[in-house]
Formats: structure tokens, C-alpha cells, sequence
């Protein structure tokens, strides 16, 4: 025995040191003396009844006042209310973000809480609601509540839980109970917090205790926050784990979903916690259970938990080594896991991927890391998540990254592009990591002038798109480029004294980069405030190369804006890394915007800035530099199909297949070459050569563009040229284009266009200049959309008939209204108006009542020409501009013309129905036997195959009749019409505008 008890002991003082740690570092590492927080106690009873859908609770709680301040109110959060309707502020945004399920719920899906009565210290006190936001609401106390002070707190209360719209709900009788109860908003250092219910854009709560009890049906699974109570209930967990542990494959769980009946006993679960700032609990019958556990390093054990239903049940069972792997490695690389046990569950999430709560988060499956991983970021260091959602998101998914990428750099969330060796190639991936991968996402923002920084941007303000490549993914990436230049050992001492020192407190971003400064013994300033604080574009090139026969003396400059620190390597002639030397912060426009590093010489064949893709570069293809000669390499260009990743050892151009056809050039074959839609370019082209078979004759499209990212007022200039050629014509159109404001998201989108348009058709040997000064602007939301178009031509001829040239100027006004009324079921509205400001007798110059002479060759016409019977542009095909009446109407108008268009999704049939009223200056005949008219009208019915590409359209009735209906089955077929918006199919449009959303 004695033998074996000295290891024993040694064990033992070990495990004592290692426990004592954290408490021996944070009192070294202790907060500013002037920092409190607030402190709530929670004692809530609730009881579920799942036929209603409703939870009836007492809430009691204690409130310390910590602050220097004495209180007369206390912000309270309602947030159930957030679904109580479409005016509060989660509604508006779910329009925003393009939902609008919400929208059109019944008012039986809809959710609130009520039953409230609140007393303070035994005295009724009074709720005044924000009249912007019924899910905030200030308790007035009876008596001012002195500093150091507590309140004990009472209020019953009844939820309606509403189906699963977010975050908190219910599907059948699957629930996701969350942001539940009466709580008091944060009151800290900067004040009060108080936040109405959003989607997008997460939760700020204080730290205290919770004791609860909640009564349900006894065949309920259950998942929640704290430490369960009921020893019964612990062994039939127990029990249900060691069950489903005896299933090893999916098959084992079949595939029934359904919901059994509940039980007619009920059970009360009581679960208690300290230190956590919330509570949220999930009920299931149908929950399978697993369970493992962790031993951390101090020697402590936790307990992991999945509950999942027959879905996807292999990848649950995954799940449970995924958990362990965020308790393990997030304990090791930020600091212990505080609590006793970790779950994640299976659940109707309507809100993203996952989302988290103290020791529980609901979630898919391919997200338990991340979700299990805001433990840290979220519940110990509870950061304030609406103001600084990076704190939370973007720090978890750095350490999230490098969990999941630990053992395989080609493992997460874009592994299964590098996986496969053929995809890879393909693509031109071949050789990255799933780490150089992650910063393409925030490129394709960036290189629009669509991004946001990181820090400093409020969560709701972000675009829907930026929230993730923003938020999660840029911070992820430039918390990996920090810890690349400081060292990783010095960035997990630094995250481990911000763990240790703000562990149960609310850090600001201030707070951590205090920490890191004082653990580093740098400054970070470039980092905290430029790199995350703006939206900053940063390059770094080798300027200079002087080669000796022991160094290699490299030039570096950075061409940025701001100072950040780039890693410079050299390569041996198979293009492995020699060695690698970090440049310090280099400033910009000062002496210190270059600097010099001297690598060994022996074996180098070239310089490169940046190999392993660490920082947050647009433009990676001026990176490296040859020895010999000191030239930039030219490496061979490939052709890669669809997209590519910008690559400092690659070069290649994108292609695309592509078809076309019209009545005069008929069946075209061809492709599309451009460089990659991703990562845009300063310069950016698309040529799309085409053969037409017919007239053996190469037909296309190409563009040129320089695309200029100003650091004010305009988001992009582009400065571009156009030239195409079908159908016997060519044209070239320089332009030059403002996208406006500056900040992409919560405002109309504007552009003002310049161009410069000529026109040559070959069979009239004619060519026609038109100079276009533009503006539109659009907005709305998922509900209602809306926009506005001036356009300002001015147009000449080369030569008319008599040689004499005659010019025009004609102004067009366009505004248009849409709205859902039913889901998927829209009204149209239409405004146009347009005038000749200069009067011209030439005959080509007008406004067309039923479409444009499309003076620019903007629309795709299938038959330009007017070859064939039924696909005649504007007899047959319209492009839905000018007076965009449905009905063709042989009216123009050299002097002025005004129309109004209505288009109505009928219900339940995929029809709707169309009517357009006009007017034109001129008296015109458009039907024989009918008197001349100023004044024009079409009604009927739309056959929309796709909308906004592909509509057929019958005019039932209209002014191209003699007697306002057709007079036979051939004469309504005649007046069949379409329009066709192949423009709407580009897949560089689709994602230009798809990023701006």
C-alpha cells in the first residue's frame, strides 16, 4: 500500500494546484476596481400544458443592486410579446432578412405573455411598456432602490408559446422554451440595456442563480440549464442512455417522427445553477438519449449529453464525440469548463444552425462544436451580444475552427470541397486548407464594398449575409492571422488571462484587448481598433528583392491604408516554405511603410508575401517574387469551370458553357470566360464569344470593368465598356456607375449611370449614338418592394435619310409598387410617364404604349428582325418597358405619354390578373373600324411560368379589339404575348444583387 501511495499523493497535489490555478491567476489578473455588476436570483415555477400550448408560472426573484447608483425603475424584458404581432420589432426584421412566414401567421401561431402582477417587497408596483416595443417594459419601484440594496421581486405569469418562428417555440409538442420569463435587463458601467426581441442579433443578461421547478406530462424528455434534482428522474436518464447506447447505426433507430401520446401522470422536474445568466430547458417524448463524459485537466468531471430524435440519428451519435471535443479542447486552449455537465438537443430551431443557453444549446448536428463552444463565449464571459456580437460569434468560431481543424486541415465547414482530390482540382482548390477557404466569404463582401467591420456595428445593422461572413467568419479568420503573428503559445496565454480575469462578468472590447496588450506586452491598437473597427482593405507586396551569395534582402511594402503586419516567406523551387519572418505593423504613407528582411540564400527560388492565406488580403496575384531576375512569377493560366479562389501560385480564368438562339442568328454555341465572380477584381472582365451556325459568324458579349471601392460616399464606381454583337447589329456602350449610399443594408439601394451608347446595324448601315444619364433606386422588404427609374436620353442618328442629322431628347419616369397579400400571392403596380423635351421629326425616335424601341439593345429578343409569326419582338415579346401595356397596341408617341399597369396573383390558381390604362399626346388608330383615340386600355390574364422571367399573357379585352373583345379564337391567340428577362438569369447579377440584400 505504501509503495503505491506516493504517485497516489503526487496525483492528488496535482490535481490540487491545477484546481487552484484559475482562482490563483484571476486574483493576479483582477478586474478594474471600479467594475460591479448586477446580480438576479431566480425561483420560477412553471407548468406546461401541451394541448394548449401555454405555460402558467409564479416567477419570484432577488434583485442586487451592485451599482453606485440608486434605482427607481428597473427595465424589464418581455420578450414572448416579440410574436405577439406584426408591428414589433422581431416582425419588422423578419421582413427584412426575406421571411415572411411570420407575416402571415394565424393568430393561434402567434405567442405572448400576460397574467403579470408585479409586487415589489410585498407592494404592488407598475409596468409602464415601451410604446415602440411591447416586449420591453420598466418597473416602477415603490421605493428608490439604494445602492448595494435588494428587491425581492414577485410576479406570476402565462405564456402562449407560438409555433416555431425563432428561437423559442414549439412544433407539435416538441419545445424549445426560451427567453421565457420576466427578466431584468442589464444594467452595467454603460448603462442600462434594455433590447427588444430580434432574430438576428442575440442577448445580454445577469449573472445569478436559478432554482427551477416545471411540471409536464411524465413522459417528457427533458433538457434544461442546471443540475436535475430528482434522483428518479436521473436514473430513468440514465436508463434511456444505456437503451439507446445498445443502437450503433441509423437503422437501428428507424425512421418514425411521431408524437406518442401524453401521459396523464405528470412529474415535476427541479433544476438548480449558479453563476449562469439564463435558462432555458427543451421537453421531447420522442428524445433519444446518449451520455459520456469528460475528464478536464484539473481532474474534474463533466457530464455530456445528447437528445436527439430518430432524425439523422448516426450523426447524433457523432454528436456525442463532438461534445467532448469542445469540453476538452475549449477547456484546454481558453480555460475550464466551469459547470457539471454539457447537452445538446435535438429541436425545432427556426433560427440558424443552433443556439445556445448555459450547459445546453439546441442544435443540428453539424454545429455542436460551435454551439457547445458558447459556453465560453456567452455564458462565462457574457459579453454584451447585441452591441458586440463578435465577441461572442466570431471568438467562439476561431476556437470552433481550430478544434474541428485540428488533426485535418481540410476538415469544416468547406472540407467537403477539399475532400475530394477530383473537386479539388476541378475547382482549383487543390493544396488549400479549409482555413484559406473560410476568408473567401467575407471576400466576395469586401471586394463589392459590401462589407461591415466587425466591431462597432451593432447586430440587427448588419446585412443578413454579413451577419455570417462578417460576425462568425471574418473574426474567426483575423483572430487566426492574430495568433499567427504573435505566436499561438502568447495568443492562449492572452485568451486564457481575458478567460480568467472576465470569467461571470460582461467584457467590452476594450476589456480583451487590454488583456492581450498586458499579456503580450504589445501594442494592438492596428488590430482592435483598424482591423476590427473598419472596414480597412489591406495589401502587402515585396516591393524589391537584392540577392548576395549568404541573404536575400526582401523590400516590403504595405499599400494599405492602416498598419498591419504581413509574414513573408521563401520557397525552394518546388515551392516549399524555407523559412518565414513576420514584418512588423507597418504604417502607411510614412518612413515605416517599407521594411527590409534578410532570409538565408541557400536553396531559394522565390519570396512570397502571405503562403499560408493568415491575412485578411483582397489581392493575392502580385504575392510572390522570383530570385532570377527578380520578376514576378507567370505562372500558366488554366481554365477552371464555374468559380475560383484567388490563388498567390496559381492563375486561371473561369468558364462557363454557354447557349443561344434567335430568328436571325439561330442556334449559337459558345462560353463565357471571366475571372472569378468571388473575390471581384480591380479589373474584372466577361467575354462570351459565340458561334452562330446559321451565318457562320462569331457573335458575343464582352465587358471590361475597373471597379473602384472609394473609402466615402459612393460604395462602388464602376468604370466599364460593353460591346456585343447579334442579329446584324453590334454595340459598344461605355459607361461609368455610382452604386450609392455607402453602407449597403437598412436603407433603398441607389445607382446613377452614365453612358454612352452606339448602335451599328448592319442591314440599314446606320448608326445611332445615344448619350443616357441614369438614376434608380430601389428598397422594401420581403412584404413590399418598391422601386423608382429616370433616364434621361439623348439621341442621334449618324445620318438620316436626307443626311441631315436630327436629334432627341426624351425623359422617361418609371415608378413601381409590389406587395404580398397572401404568401406568394402579390399586387403590382406600375407608373410610367415619358416626354420628347426636344421635338424631332425623325421616325425612329419614340415611346412605344406596349414596349420600348429598346434603343439601347438592352432586352434579349428572340426575333428582333420580325421574322416569325409568333415570337415577333413587341408584337409577340415585350419588354415590359415604356407604357408595358400587356396587349400589343401598334401606338407610339414622339410627345408624351402616361400609363398605369395592375397585375394581381389570383388565390388558389397560379393566374393573375392584368389591366393597363394609357394615354398619349397623339389621337391614334389601332383597330379598324374604330375612331382615332388619345386614351387606350387591355385587361386579362397572366400565365406567370417564372416570375419576373417568364410570363405569358392573354388579353381578354383591350382597345386592340374592334369592339373591345376578340372577335375569334384566332384573333384572342394573335394577341397571345410574353415576356422573357433572360438578364434575370445571370448568374453574376443574381449574385451582385443577391449580396447587396
Amino acid at each position: 500500500m505504501l509503495a503505491n501511495a506516493q504517485p497516489y499523493m503526487k496525483r492528488y497535489l496535482a490535481g490540487i494546484w491545477l484546481a487552484l490555478t484559475p482562482l490563483l491567476t484571476l486574483a493576479q489578473a483582477s478586474v478594474p476596481t471600479d467594475y460591479w455588476q448586477q446580480e438576479v436570483n431566480y425561483s420560477i415555477d412553471v407548468t406546461l400544458d401541451d394541448r394548449q400550448h401555454v405555460l402558467t408560472a409564479q416567477e419570484e426573484l432577488t434583485y442586487t443592486n451592485n451599482s453606485p447608483d440608486q434605482l427607481t425603475f428597473i427595465w424589464f424584458h418581455l420578450w414572448p410579446n416579440a410574436y405577439r404581432d406584426n408591428t414589433t420589432a422581431f416582425a419588422k426584421q423578419q421582413l427584412r432578412n426575406g421571411s415572411t412566414k411570420f407575416q402571415f401567421a394565424k393568430p393561434e401561431q402567434r405567442g405572448y405573455i400576460d397574467q403579470l402582477d408585479f409586487k415589489v417587497n410585498g407592494q404592488a408596483a407598475r409596468l409602464e411598456y415601451d410604446p415602440l416595443n411591447p416586449d420591453i417594459a420598466k418597473l416602477i419601484l415603490p421605493q428608490p432602490l439604494a445602492s448595494g440594496a435588494k428587491a425581492a421581486i414577485t410576479t406570476p405569469f402565462r405564456v402562449k408559446i407560438p409555433d416555431s418562428f425563432s428561437r423559442f417555440g414549439h412544433v407539435e409538442q416538441s419545445y424549445q422554451i426560451t427567453q421565457w420569463y420576466p427578466k431584468p435587463a442589464v444594467y452595467d458601467r454603460k448603462g442600462w440595456h434594455p433590447m427588444a426581441y430580434l432574430d438576428q442579433g442575440e442577448f445580454y443578461s445577469e449573472f445569478g442563480s436559478f432554482d427551477v421547478r416545471i411540471t409536464l406530462p411524465a413522459n417528457y424528455i427533458v433538457g434544461a440549464t442546471g443540475m436535475l434534482q430528482n434522483p428518479d428522474e436521473q436514473q430513468r436518464m440514465d436508463q434511456l442512455a444505456a437503451a439507446t447506447a445498445q443502437k450503433k447505426t441509423e437503422k437501428d433507430f428507424g425512421n418514425d417522427l411521431s408524437f406518442p401520446a401524453s401521459s396523464t401522470d405528470t412529474k415535476t422536474l427541479r433544476y438548480v445553477q449558479d453563476r449562469v445568466h439564463d435558462f432555458a430547458w427543451f421537453a421531447d417524448k420522442r428524445f433519444n438519449v446518449l451520455k459520456s463524459g469528460v475528464t478536464l485537466p484539473s481532474g474534474r468531471q463533466v457530464t455530456s449529453w445528447v437528445l436527439f430524435t430518430n432524425n439523422e440519428a448516426g450523426k447524433w451519435i457523432k454528436g456525442l464525440q463532438d461534445v467532448n471535443d469542445a469540453l476538452t479542447y475549449y477547456s484546454q486552449w481558453v480555460g475550464e469548463y466551469p459547470y457539471s455537465s454539457a447537452t445538446a438537443v435535438d429541436g425545432a430551431l427556426s433560427a440558424g444552425s443552433g443556439m445556445e443557453y448555459p450547459m445546453i444549446t439546441v442544435t443540428m448536428p453539424m454545429a455542436i462544436v460551435h454551439e457547445v463552444g458558447h459556453n465560453w463565449f456567452y455564458g462565462v464571459l457574457a459579453s454584451n451580444e447585441r452591441d458586440y456580437a463578435w465577441l461572442d460569434e466570431g471568438v467562439n468560431s476561431y476556437v470552433e475552427n481550430r478544434v474541428t481543424t485540428r488533426e485535418d486541415s481540410t476538415a469544416g465547414e468547406f472540407g467537403f470541397l477539399l475532400k475530394s482530390g477530383k473537386v479539388a482540382g476541378t475547382l482549383g482548390l487543390a493544396g488549400l486548407t479549409t482555413a484559406a477557404l473560410n476568408q473567401v466569404p467575407y471576400q466576395v463582401t469586401a471586394s463589392r464594398g459590401l462589407d461591415q467591420p466587425v466591431s462597432g456595428v451593432m447586430a440587427a445593422a448588419y446585412g443578413k449575409i454579413n451577419y455570417a461572413t462578417i460576425v462568425y467568419m471574418k473574426t474567426a479568420t483575423l483572430l487566426r492571422y492574430l495568433a499567427a503573428y504573435l505566436g499561438q503559445e502568447k495568443f492562449d496565454a492572452a485568451m486564457h488571462a481575458y478567460y480568467s480575469r472576465w470569467q461571470f462578468r460582461h467584457p467590452y472590447p476594450e476589456d480583451m484587448q487590454a488583456v492581450f496588450e498586458e499579456s503580450t506586452g504589445q501594442k494592438l491598437g492596428w488590430f482592435f481598433q483598424e482591423m476590427l473597427g473598419t472596414t480597412n482593405r489591406y495589401n502587402a507586396t515585396v516591393s524589391d528583392l537584392q540577392v548576395t551569395d549568404a541573404q536575400v534582402k526582401v523590400l516590403v511594402r504595405n499599400e494599405s491604408v492602416a498598419p498591419f503586419a504581413v509574414p513573408v516567406a521563401t520557397l525552394d523551387a518546388q515551392g516549399k516554405v524555407l523559412e518565414t519572418q513576420w514584418t512588423p505593423a507597418l504604417g502607411f504613407g510614412e518612413e515605416d511603410a517599407e521594411t527590409q528582411l534578410n532570409f538565408r540564400r541557400a536553396g531559394v527560388a522565390a519570396v512570397v508575401v502571405d503562403p499560408a492565406y493568415v491575412t485578411p488580403q483582397l489581392n493575392r496575384r502580385d504575392d510572390r517574387m522570383k530570385i532570377e531576375g527578380s520578376l514576378r512569377q507567370l505562372e500558366p493560366i488554366s481554365l477552371k469551370p464555374l468559380a475560383s479562389v484567388e490563388r498567390w501560385d496559381k492563375a486561371s480564368i473561369n468558364w462557363l458553357p454557354v447557349v443561344g438562339a434567335n430568328t436571325s442568328d439561330k442556334f449559337m454555341l459558345g462560353a463565357a470566360f471571366y475571372n472569378s465572380p468571388l473575390d471581384r477584381k480591380r479589373f474584372s472582365y466577361l467575354a462570351i464569344p459565340m458561334y452562330s451556325f446559321k451565318r457562320n459568324e462569331l457573335n458575343g458579349v464582352g465587358t471590361l470593368n475597373l471597379n473602384v471601392l472609394p473609402r466615402r460616399a459612393a460604395r462602388q464606381v464602376v468604370l466599364g465598356v460593353t460591346v456585343q454583337r447579334f442579329e446584324r447589329y453590334s454595340k459598344a456602350e461605355p459607361s461609368l456607375t455610382l452604386m450609392l449610399p455607402h453602407s449597403a443594408y437598412n436603407a433603398p439601394q441607389h445607382f446613377v449611370k452614365l453612358a454612352n451608347t452606339a448602335v451599328h446595324s448592319q442591314d440599314q448601315n446606320r448608326t445611332s449614338s445615344i448619350q443616357t444619364v441614369e438614376y434608380g433606386v430601389r428598397g422594401g422588404n420581403a412584404l413590399q418592394k418598391w422601386t423608382a427609374h429616370v433616364e434621361l436620353n439623348h439621341l442621334v442618328p449618324t445620318l438620316s435619310e436626307d443626311n441631315k442629322p436630327r436629334e432627341a431628347s426624351l425623359l422617361r419616369m418609371a415608378a413601381t409598387y409590389e406587395r404580398l397579400y397572401a404568401p406568394k400571392k402579390r399586387v403590382q403596380l406600375r407608373l410610367f410617364g415619358g416626354r420628347f423635351l426636344q421635338k424631332s421629326d425623325a421616325t425612329e425616335f419614340f415611346m412605344g404604349l406596349s414596349g420600348s424601341p429598346d434603343y439601347r439593345r438592352q432586352t434579349v429578343f428572340l426575333d428582333r428582325q420580325q421574322i416569325s409569326d409568333a415570337l415577333t419582338a413587341q408584337v409577340h415579346q415585350t419588354d415590359g418597358r415604356d407604357g408595358a401595356f400587356k396587349a400589343y397596341l401598334p401606338v407610339i408617341s414622339q410627345r408624351w405619354m402616361s400609363t398605369l399597369n395592375l397585375q394581381i396573383d389570383l388565390p388558389v390558381t397560379p393566374l393573375a390578373v392584368f389591366t393597363d390604362l394609357g394615354a398619349t399626346k397623339e389621337k391614334q388608330l389601332v383597330a379598324p373600324g374604330r375612331a382615332a383615340q388619345r386614351v387606350f386600355y387591355d385587361a386579362g390574364l397572366v400565365l406567370p411560368i417564372a416570375h419576373d422571367i417568364l410570363q405569358l399573357y392573354f388579353p381578354v379585352a383591350g382597345s386592340q379589339y374592334q369592339n373591345g373583345f376578340p372577335s375569334s379564337r384566332q384573333n384572342f391567340t394573335n394577341n397571345i404575348r410574353f415576356i422573357l428577362r433572360l438578364d434575370q438569369l445571370n448568374p453574376l447579377r443574381m449574385l451582385d444583387e443577391g449580396l447587396a440584400q
